[in-house]
This record gives C-alpha cells, sequence and structure tokens, in this order.
C-alpha cells in the first residue's frame, strides 16, 4: 500500500531536484557486491570518495563528505561492525532535512536490522534530519522480502510521484519520519 507522504511536507525545489540526480555512491572502504545496483559515477563522483570519519561510538562509524556544505547534499555513509572480520554498510545522502539511504544488496541478511536500528538512533540524536528514506530498485529479486521488513519496522511506502522524491528511475521509497520535539535541538549536525 503506498501511502502519501505527510500532509503540508514540501516539495523539492529545483535546484534540489537538480542535485538528488546524483545517487549515493559507494565509498572506497567497502567491499560489498553492487551486483544488480545501477551506479554512475563521473569524475566529479570521484572527489566524492573522499570521505572523513564524522562519527565514531560502538559497533557504528559514520564517513561524510565535507560537513560544513549545508546547502549542497552531503554523503553519509554508515559502517556497522557487526563482527571483527565484517561489516555492514548503508550509503545515505543527507539533502534538506532528509536522508535517503540506499538497501544495501544483502540487507536481509544477519545484523541489518541491528544496523539500521543505529543509523536511526544516530539520525534522531545527532542531527536535524526530519524523516529517512530508504530505496532500492524496482526490480529486486528480494524486492517482496523487503517491503515487509521495513514495515515491519516503520517505514511506509511513498507514491512514486510524490514531489519531495528525487528524480531516480525505477526505484521504490519507504520512509520513516522522525517525531522532532520542537525544543530539542541536535547535540551536533553532519
Amino acid at each position: 500500500m503506498t501511502v502519501p507522504w505527510r500532509p503540508g511536507e514540501r516539495g523539492i525545489t529545483y535546484k534540489e531536484q537538480e542535485d538528488l540526480t546524483l545517487r549515493p555512491c559507494c565509498c572506497l572502504r567497502c567491499s560489498e557486491s553492487l551486483v544488480g545496483l545501477h551506479r554512475g559515477r563521473s569524475s566529479e563522483q570521484g572527489d566524492q570518495d573522499q570521505l572523513k570519519e564524522l562519527y565514531s561510538a560502538g559497533n557504528l562509524t559514520v564517513l561524510a563528505t565535507d560537513p560544513l556544505l549545508h546547502q549542497n547534499p552531503v554523503q553519509l555513509d554508515f559502517h556497522f561492525r557487526l563482527t571483527p572480520q565484517t561489516s555492514a554498510h548503508w550509503h545515505g545522502l543527507l539533502c534538506d532535512h532528509r536522508l535517503f539511504l540506499d538497501i544495501p544488496y544483502r540487507a536481509l541478511d544477519q545484523g541489518s536490522r541491528e544496523s539500521l536500528t543505529a543509523i536511526l538512533e544516530y539520525v534522531e540524536e545527532k542531527t536535524n534530519v526530519d524523516s529517512v528514506l530508504v530505496n532500492f530498485q524496482n526490480n529486486r529479486n528480494d524486492r517482496g522480502a523487503l517491503l515487509r521488513a521495513f514495515s515491519y519496522m516503520g517505514f511506509e511506502v511513498v507514491r512514486p510521484d510524490h514531489p519531495a522524491l528525487p528524480p531516480w528511475n525505477n526505484v521504490i521509497f519507504m520512509v520513516y519520519p522522525l517525531e522532532r520535539d520542537l525544543g530539542h535541538l541536535p547535540s551536533e549536525t553532519p
């Protein structure tokens, strides 16, 4: 079931839509397989591979491109250590109080729920993000399982024509709105 986002949720301006034509790209530290995912890399995106550690606590490490450029989208990569030898990697793009996360290729493997929970806690406590949107290619073999798993975690499918979505083709988006206390200010912003 697709749901409209929240009433009153503003759309994306032309400049923001233009910026969101770039998808999050994989960082050089990741070893995950990209089989089945369509990503283009331009020479401009090569600069985004220079990610710096922004936050590290427990099993979660957050890497980001230059966090001072709030007017432009900022790539955020989340690395969650599952064991000393393995990690879960989530690649995201922060733009205008929204975090767009690409669902990893092996998202339904053991540890992904724990890693996503850690990411949501980080986003809620340390950023001014209002909503987290996960996305995945419509033609993935595990599409049904992903829809069920993320619905169970509180995500809702967003209408494909919603004005706040970037113009990415053949992608399903699910949103997790963060309830913000008006008196609460994050302790740091990316």
